[in-house]
């Protein structure tokens, strides 16, 4: 069996997140640890400037980035780095704000008792899930489908990575310059070929308070519109440009798995 431990991302000031979803992985006889989160709106200019660099930045997204998605991002990049330190073959990581459907533990059990690691990253949940349009390709695995997409759906809330996805991500990640899943969106640009799992086993409510966007301040924010069409077209062209080594990659992955 593959060694592998569930993280779940926490801020130091959500007590009551942590409390629900630590019920929640109870209920399911799955163990956890706790990743402190990075509080995005403790972080000093300088501190933001280190790791986002504002001219980077204002290049590579169509708006400024809020300091809870910087924030965001980092608590990510901590998890990344701990799969690592802690030499496990992979790692559910999770945000603490979701829920888990029934299916959870069994997709546990699943990726434990794959044959190999030897796979970068697999989505269990997509924020847009655009019915079955967006699926790519699939193949059927022990009552489940693995899944491949058109366009990445965005949303990082709950993903599989393994360790050498995480190497890949903090290797081609070293600034934040958008938010992290739409940096994973480019899954190219990071050294990772990302996957998804069917049926999805978590859940998000979308009418829940946002520690990233509190009050809908970032909708609020001026937009680079000729900045955002520039990236729109770049992004379509190189996702045209990779799709066949995605296709490549996903049916080399299907064949391990036989």
């Amino acid at each position: 069996m593959l060694k592998y431990k569930v993280f779940v991302i926490n801020l130091n000031r959500s007590p009551k997140r942590l409390e629900a979803i630590s019920a929640q992985l109870h209920q399911q006889g799955i163990p956890f640890e706790r990743i402190e989160g990075v509080d995005g709106a403790t972080l000093t200019a300088e501190q933001i400037e280190a790791v986002s660099p504002r001219l980077l930045a204002q290049k590579s997204y169509h708006r400024d980035l809020g300091k809870g998605e910087i924030g965001c991002s980092l608590s990510h990049k901590r998890a990344w780095q701990k799969i690592i330190d802690d030499d496990v073959d992979f790692a559910f990581v999770l945000e603490d704000d979701i829920g888990l459907e029934d299916n959870f533990a069994d997709v546990v059990n699943l990726m434990a008792n794959l044959p190999h690691a030897n796979w970068d990253f697999i989505k269990l949940y997509p924020l847009r899930r655009g019915g079955g349009s967006n699926i790519r390709d699939s193949f059927d695995y022990q009552g489940h489908q693995f899944v491949s997409y058109h366009k990445f759906p965005i949303s990082a809330v709950a993903q599989v990575i393994s360790k050498q996805g995480a190497k890949s991500l903090l290797k081609n990640m070293p600034y934040i310059v958008e938010p992290v899943d739409g940096h994973i969106k480019s899954w190219w640009s990071l050294g990772i070929y990302p996957f998804g799992l069917i049926p999805y086993c978590v859940s998000v409510d979308l009418a829940g308070l946002s520690d990233i966007n509190p009050v809908g301040n970032l909708e609020k924010m001026p937009q680079r519109k000729l900045t955002k069409l520039r990236l729109n077209w770049s992004r379509a062209f190189k996702r045209m440009l990779v799709t066949p080594s995605l296709d490549k990659h996903f049916n080399q992955f299907k064949d391990s798995l036989k």
